[in-house]
């Protein structure tokens, strides 16, 4: 038997923020902020956030209603990340509002969860199609999708 080791099979090296940051500074490329606080100093992290709000609102993603004691309260927090072209040049920065939906208790605040997910034997279907068709394939980028959007 051959271990992944003696095969080259080796985990990615994990570096320390310090290095992330010092790699960036030497390639110009933007840094993940830390903080909300943090990406609000950065015009580029602004206009990323203000997207993503924007793309919300415009999805109708959630509605407005008074507060009542009753209602168990979601929060949320801004995540950010860098993204960056095949060739590892510098694409854009991308700010998500995510919720803490750690806080909710299944039953009480929701009854059911979706996740659309594909299947690796879809994914080769369409593949062996592609390739029996002669067809060309490109990648796609979705900047927002959501669950029941209009197309």
């Amino acid at each position: 038997m051959q271990t992944r080791a003696q095969a080259g099979i080796h985990k990615p090296k994990r570096y320390p923020a310090e290095y992330q940051l010092y790699s960036a500074s030497l390639t110009n490329l933007p840094c993940e902020p830390g903080s909300t606080k943090e990406a609000l100093e950065s015009e580029q992290w602004k206009d990323a956030m203000l997207e993503e709000l924007k793309a919300l609102e415009r999805n109708h993603t959630w509605s407005l209603v008074p507060y009542s004691p009753t209602y168990n309260i979601v929060g949320n927090k801004w995540v950010y990340k860098v993204k960056l072209n095949a060739d590892g040049s510098f694409q854009r920065c991308k700010a998500r509002l995510v919720a803490k939906g750690y806080h909710q208790t299944p039953g009480i605040d929701y009854t059911e969860t979706f996740s659309p997910v594909v299947k690796a034997s879809t994914v080769r279907i369409i593949l062996t199609i592609v390739v029996s068709k002669n067809w060309g394939v490109r990648q796609l980028d979705v900047n927002n999708a959501f669950l029941n959007g209009t197309l």
